[in-house]
């Protein structure tokens, strides 16, 4: 019992230990992290204001936009200096509010104000200090929650060995010294000893074909996910480097990988117990198989890479029958949404890259996570085809030829078309607003139709973007002749702009349009093309709205410094979305970057339409910026 005692002493004295090590390490870490997050946060707010300052005409707009600022950000001290030293604008708080870390704590820290400070030619030096109050009653939180946890768990092991003691000692003194059997030991004859081991028979070693069983087994078990049934990371990785070894392509398209996330797993995992979320996996892989297996020639492999992401290697083809499977399985995970506990349904992203025997595994990841995080941040549920490379020739790659036959014969044939739906935005002065996305019709008419996504790249390095861009607005024009009083938008991509012969194409169009129908559609363009090809953008812009047609900038998140050129171009609306209006309550620097967006936009007559905006708070956040989100 001396010995129970002191091993339960010594265990406790461990678990004390490591719990210590814990608190002190987490809140270490934390505070290292708190304190860089506040230096990069006060960086980054003071390149956008110093963008914005930049933007506007005069001393007094800039002293209001400093102001307007000041307000709405979490700011200690904000200033503006002329070249020569002298004062512009100066604005600080000199007491905080009732915090919750106290101050013994607060001086404990090492999470203190950084300066941060940006010159901005013709107009002066910005300074800029953000509050540190944030930041340390994170940190106190921080600590609070795992001080509590730590007492919980010593209080758990304090009942644990209590009671187990308690235990033994009930045991003990039931067992009394005439109940216990006596054990006597009777040694035996040296000679009967030896029989005793003659006896035992000898193993039989296993047979090759019993090994190579034995290690088949062993290898599929230990390749398969256990909960899924699918492949697991290990194998696809394995199987993937194994097929860009396969040289015989000579460089051309061998093949494609589509990558498809579940962007709310956590909350999954939080609000259901574990057994439903397995049945949920288990059915999910068991479905993505059975859809695979209608497509044998693809030679699909499909596996997961973690806990939310799935892959499908398409180890042969590279021309357009790959894309129904791909549609197919983005049509199941649709299906297989989960309702969460904000009465949304879960969400997925999906990400499709090509590759040669000439890419190394890296590279087609890396191509992966890119559209990945292009798709997140877009925040629709569309698939991103990000290619290997443009083409860098003059000859058709493996798979390019078929491209160019069916996008050319769904020209020729009529068979490309509008998906058209309904999007609204709360607070919005068009009542009936509609948006349209391009969609092919293969050979065979009874496969469903491809989406812009799948196709429109290709199309681009074909040379054929343009071509279906200007159908698309001949159909567009159509959709609002039949829809009166409806409003559509069509996307035009950067690559249709860049042709020459484009916007003749459009003005020849729009000539043999009814205005009135010209005013009802809204052309949206890019961000990325008003940044990298300013000028042909400029044009194709003043040309379009001459031709009669309103105009819309979408992506501006992904290139915030289009927000200097916004003033060069009459936008109707510009869009915001994803990650941007995620960032918004966590980021002193996404506030700003929102009031520069909604006050240069709106003070130029342009609406600010806000996608993904599904939190309640980011959303009131939004509308009281005067942006409008997307009614859910």
């Amino acid at each position: 019992m001396a010995s129970i005692r002191q091993l339960l002493v010594i265990s406790s004295l461990v678990i004390a230990c490591i719990l210590i090590v814990m608190l002190a390490t987490g809140t270490g870490l934390m505070e290292r992290k708190l304190d860089e997050q506040a230096q990069t946060d006060a960086e980054n707010t003071v390149a956008t204001l110093s963008l914005l300052l930049s933007a506007q005409p005069d001393a007094a707009a800039r002293e209001r936009v400093l102001g307007a600022a000041f307000q709405q950000g979490r700011f200690a001290k904000l200033s503006l200096a002329a070249p020569n030293g002298v004062g512009l604008f100066e604005a600080h708080r000199s007491t905080r509010g009732v915090a919750d870390a106290p101050s013994w704590f607060q001086a404990m820290t090492r999470v203190h104000p950084h300066l941060a400070h940006r010159t901005i030619p013709g107009v002066g030096q910005v300074s800029l200090v953000l509050d540190s109050g944030p930041a340390s009653d994170a940190l106190w939180t921080h600590v609070l929650q795992w001080t509590w946890l730590a007492l919980g768990i010593a209080a758990f092991w304090a009942l644990f060995v209590a009671a187990l003691l308690s235990r033994l000692r009930h045991a003990l003194s039931e067992i009394t010294t005439e109940a216990a059997p006596e054990i006597r030991v009777k040694p035996e004859p040296a000679h009967e000893s030896a029989e005793l081991l003659d006896e035992i028979p000898e193993p039989v070693p296993p047979t090759v074909e019993e090994q190579r069983a034995r290690v088949e087994r062993l290898e599929i078990e230990l390749n398969r996910d256990p909960v899924t049934g699918l492949a697991n990371r290990g194998y696809f990785l394995n199987e993937l480097k194994r097929t860009l070894r396969d040289d015989t392509h000579q460089g051309a398209v061998g093949g494609y990988v589509l990558l498809m996330r579940q962007r709310d797993m956590a909350l999954l995992q939080n609000q259901n117990r574990r057994d439903e979320l397995d049945d949920w996996l288990r059915l999910l892989g068991r479905r993505l198989v059975e859809v695979l297996g209608e497509y044998p020639e693809a030679q699909a492999l499909p596996a997961r890479l973690n806990g939310a992401d799935f892959v499908v290697l398409f180890p042969v083809g590279g021309g357009p029958e790959v894309m129904r499977p791909v549609q197919r399985l983005r049509d199941l995970m649709e299906t297989l949404r989960v309702k969460l506990d904000s009465q949304h349904l879960s969400r997925w992203a999906f990400a499709l890259t090509d590759y040669t025997s000439q890419c190394t595994s890296k590279e087609v990841l890396t191509r992966l996570d890119q559209a990945l995080m292009v798709a997140e941040s877009a925040g629709h549920a569309d698939i991103e085809f990000l290619s290997h490379a443009d083409r860098d020739d003059a000859h058709l790659r493996m798979g390019e030829a078929s491209w160019n036959a069916l996008i050319t014969r769904a020209l020729e044939h009529d068979r490309i078309s509008l998906e058209v739906r309904r999007v609204q935005y709360e607070g919005d002065d068009i009542e009936a607003r509609y948006e349209s996305t391009l969609a092919l019709q293969e050979d065979d008419l009874d496969q469903p139709a491809m989406l812009a996504q799948l196709f429109m790249p290709v199309a681009m390095r074909l040379g054929l973007s343009s071509a279906c861009d200007v159908r698309a607005l001949c159909l567009a024009l159509g959709w609002v002749g039949e829809h009166p009083g409806a409003v559509l938008v069509i996307r035009m991509s950067a690559s249709s702009l860049l042709d020459a012969q484009f916007l003749d194409q459009v003005h020849e169009v729009c000539q043999h349009a009814d205005p009135e129908l010209l005013g009802r559609v809204i052309v949206e363009l890019d961000a990325f093309g008003l940044c990298h090809h300013p000028e042909v953008f400029r044009a194709f812009a003043s040309g379009a709205a001459e031709a009669g047609l309103h105009l819309g900038l979408r992506g501006l998140a992904q290139e915030p410094e289009a927000l200097s050129k916004l003033h060069e171009v009459d936008f109707a609306y510009v869009k915001l979305g994803g990650a941007f209006v995620r960032d918004l309550l966590s980021s002193p620097g996404g506030v700003q970057m929102m009031v520069a967006v909604t006050e240069t936009a709106i003070g130029m007559g342009m609406r600010v339409y806000v996608d993904d905006a599904d939190d309640p708070s980011a959303r009131q956040m939004v509308m009281e910026y005067g942006a409008l989100p997307r009614a859910q």
